[in-house]
């Protein structure tokens, strides 16, 4: 299995369990504890990190979900180029929403204060990422 498909179960896990804060709350009294980091860079294929097992089938057996697991056993078939395009547009336009919600809130006084924008700062950061992500994912599918 690849990074990218290890991104793309990785994401798909984390999201069943309520998302990648739910897992970090989750897996917080486990040996299997994750900083925050770590948790989102799996979910990014260009981070090339992939989730411990132990903290996969802690988050499998809480979900009663298996995907994971069962797809590294079999060892099926990569995702495709278009659904790794599809589940990264999904997933920026989330943060997108999340940003414009922060943004929208912060602004409502007229102002924006440093700690406003370091608290939105993060989230446009993945928002770009994710475009980047969707960028690379059709320029693959293009090239095969």
């Amino acid at each position: 299995m690849n990074v990218r498909q290890h991104a793309f179960y990785a994401r798909a896990l984390q999201d069943a369990c309520g998302g990648p804060d739910k897992c970090l709350e989750l897996l917080e009294t486990t040996p299997f504890k994750m900083g925050r980091t770590h948790l989102y860079d799996c979910r990014d294929p260009a981070k090339g990190r992939t989730m411990p097992i132990g903290a996969i089938a802690f988050l499998e057996g809480h979900q009663n979900w298996r995907l994971y697991s069962a797809t590294l056993a079999r060892q099926l078939a990569q995702p495709s180029d278009a659904i790794c395009a599809l589940s990264e547009a999904c997933e920026g336009a989330e943060d997108m929403a999340s940003a414009q919600r922060l943004v929208r809130l912060a602004g409502l006084d007229g102002e924006y204060s440093e700690n406003e924008k370091r608290q939105i700062e993060p989230i446009l950061q993945r928002v770009e990422a994710r475009l980047h992500g969707i960028r690379s994912a059709l320029d693959r599918e293009v090239a095969a």
